[in-house]
């Protein structure tokens, strides 16, 4: 029988850490895009649309990437993927849509 011990939270909650900055960089792509010179290539909407229309594509690429940064072998590197599994989750199918709804009835 396994426990949720403190080293297993920690990784979860270190997991949701890692990819809540990751999409707040999402959120902030075009400052960082006119820092770099790339301003003018870069926008926001049509990253964040891209996202909304292809829901599935989007949550198999990050975990993809979840997986393949930490592997399965390590339990924390599990839970820690686990964490960002459930970031990820909530962002693509709870948080995009409700934000396209709130764009939506106040257009």
């Amino acid at each position: 029988m396994s426990m949720f011990t403190p080293t297993a939270s920690s990784s979860f909650f270190a997991g949701v850490g890692l990819w809540g900055v990751i999409w707040s960089a999402v959120y902030k792509i075009e400052s960082v895009a006119k820092i770099v010179g790339l301003g003018r290539w870069v926008n926001k909407e049509k990253i964040l649309a891209w996202i909304s229309g292809h829901k599935v594509v989007t949550l198999l690429a990050t975990e993809a990437i979840n997986f393949g940064v930490h592997r399965i072998e390590n339990p924390n590197s599990t839970t820690m993927a686990l964490g960002g599994t459930i970031t990820n989750l909530a962002m693509i199918f709870v948080v995009l849509p409700t934000r396209n709804l709130i764009r939506r009835l106040q257009s």
